[in-house]
């Protein structure tokens, strides 16, 4: 995930950024291993799916 938000940095992939206020998405991961982005600006929370995650797993290996 950091490695997808590094990326994203340097606008070689696609941000993510919050749908509320458009501010800097950041990742964590809850006590249940679930990965999850929240926003820095609002209370904004969203939960990464499987399918995304290996959408973005998929684009990082291929960036390698």
């Amino acid at each position: 995930m950091s490695k997808y938000l590094t990326l994203a940095k340097e606008g070689l992939v696609s941000k993510l950024d919050c749908p509320m206020d458009q501010g800097l998405l950041m990742s964590n991961q809850d006590l249940d291993d679930k990965i999850y982005l929240y926003c820095l600006s609002c209370s904004y929370k969203m939960v990464l799916g499987l399918e995304l995650y290996e959408k973005m797993e998929r684009i990082i290996r291929d960036r390698n």
